[in-house]
């Protein structure tokens, strides 16, 4: 796999590979590391390919996990800690990992679990005993993100290596500016697909990943401390993050100015943030990328100039990676010409095998061309091309993306009626400049709880923080008698949306 052939290269130099919280990691230290947890694996397991889980936030120690894994013949499960316990049991049930890794001081029911002190004695003893060559085929399953999933529970997504491979290839001509080294920013969870290209983009170009963990990312005073001491060449966030830093007069060219391009993926890049951006950057480059986690992290991209920001429509999302194929279709599955409104169906090596265990939705979600044999998959965006760009026109079901989380409404809704006293629930998104900020959770109760909205509310989201992550738990939840319906009998999401 070209990545670790990289790290091994890398390994026989001096450069650093992660800096976080003032340690840091070197390219050596990051393969010997690599190579003694797969060596263990291969004592442990044998030829037990199972994947392995791995629980925690940005601790140092995770990328060696990965990428043991991966030379050992496994695959890999990042599961991020605003994933609760009980959403992790769930995963587990699903993966039945050889493995878990449990970083946190959570407890989890997992039959083969090893905590931190635990892998740090398991480092210690397999240095140096990896004596086997690297255990991956272009079909090897390389790791599986779980997302949400409509019926209240996570779905995982497959990635393998050639899907990676595939990735590398497209995006590189969009990344590329120069640097053979250089400092990358690594804010992004593990269990987020973006995180894929600090992980497996800038490792395999020798950059040394500059890690921001979530308890920074709240504090800004510690974030734009980080920022300025970081000297990041290139930064990859969702547009929130930005939106967020940008509310500081401090977030310009003078706090970053080794930056030299800025990509923003995961969620809608709105023109004022953009126009922003160019103002406080003006010697940067600023990328508009898209992907789903199905097609592995991106497929189009653009830079994004004055002239796109003073047009009347919306920022397109960028032009296909030459290495695929993107097709608007009407719902019989028809190419549309260019300028009409339809599904946009992606089409190449990026496409994933499948989600894992779900026969059900692989039939749905995913297809092979008859004319070309290509892997395809439908995004279910509504999205149109003009000149080559494509622009994204919203979604053709209940998906919604937060803070460029991937959030199923009617994973929401499920986890909502599990409440006590919840009888019905309906959750909308709230819009601003075109993206989605927040949710508000409408909910019927069984009977009358006596309780102030207030306190309702904190009731609910309590409740609902044991079974879902922290960006899916809606802001608002506002109590109804009954619910508006429209013609056809179901609830009014339209007039709900309304009231949001």
């Amino acid at each position: 796999m070209f990545l670790l052939e990289k790290l091994e290269q890398y390994a026989g130099t001096d450069r650093i590979a992660l800096l976080y919280q003032g340690q840091s990691v070197s390219y050596r230290t990051l393969f010997r590391q690599a190579e003694a947890f797969a060596a263990y694996l291969l004592d442990r397991f044998g030829d037990d390919d199972a994947p392995v889980l791995i629980y925690g936030h940005k601790e140092l120690v995770i990328p060696a996990c990965m990428f043991g894994a991966i030379k050992a013949g496994h695959s890999y499960i990042p599961v991020d800690t605003t994933f609760p316990p009980e959403r992790v049991a769930q995963i587990l049930e699903q993966a039945v990992p050889c493995l878990t890794v449990n970083l946190t001081e959570r407890e989890l029911p997992a039959q083969q679990a090893i905590d931190e002190a635990a892998l740090a004695d398991i480092l210690a003893k397999y240095d140096g005993k990896f004596d086997c060559v690297d255990r991956i085929a272009d079909q090897h399953t390389v790791y599986t993100l779980f997302t949400s999933g409509t019926t209240g529970k996570p779905k995982g997504v497959q990635i393998t290596a050639k899907n990676i491979a595939a990735f590398i290839d497209g995006v590189a001509p969009w990344f590329d500016c120069g640097l053979t080294e250089g400092v990358f920013l690594n804010e992004i969870s593990y269990s987020f697909d973006v995180s894929v290209c600090a992980l497996y983009y800038a490792l395999s170009r020798g950059m040394t990943l500059y890690t921001i963990d979530k308890q920074t990312l709240n504090d800004p005073k510690a974030l734009f401390t980080a920022l300025r001491e970081s000297k990041i060449d290139f930064w990859v966030s969702t547009p929130s993050l930005a939106e967020f830093c940008v509310r500081s007069e401090q977030f310009c060219e003078a706090l970053l100015p080794n930056t030299k391009k800025f990509v923003f993926c995961g969620e809608v890049l709105t023109k004022k943030l953009a126009s922003e951006m160019l103002t406080r950057f003006p010697h940067a480059e600023i990328l508009n990328a898209y992907g789903p986690t199905e097609a592995t992290v991106l497929v189009t991209a653009v830079t994004v100039d004055e002239a796109l920001c003073s047009d009347s429509r919306s920022i397109p999302i960028g032009y296909p990676f030459a290495n695929l194929r993107a097709v608007i279709a009407a719902p019989d599955g028809t190419e549309l010409p260019d300028g009409q409104e339809g599904e946009l169906l992606l089409l190449g090596d990026c496409v994933s095998p499948g989600y894992l265990h779900r026969a059900d939705l692989n039939e749905r979600a995913f297809f092979t061309d008859a004319k070309t044999g290509m892997r395809g998959y439908h995004t279910g965006d509504l999205c149109k091309i003009e000149n080559g760009l494509i622009y994204y026109l919203g979604r053709m079901d209940g998906q919604v993306k937060l803070n460029g989380f991937r959030v199923e409404l009617e994973d929401v809704e499920s986890n909502l009626l599990r409440v006590e006293n919840i009888a019905r629930a309906a959750v909308v998104p709230v819009f601003e400049d075109g993206k989605t900020v927040s949710l508000t959770a409408f909910v019927c109760l069984q009977s009358p709880d006596g309780l102030s909205s207030l306190a309702r509310a904190k009731k609910v989201k309590t409740a609902l923080s044991a079974a879902l992550p922290s960006y899916m738990i809606p802001r608002k939840i506002v109590a109804m008698d009954d619910f508006p319906v429209n013609t056809n009998g179901k609830v009014d999401k339209k007039a709900l949306s309304a009231l949001a």
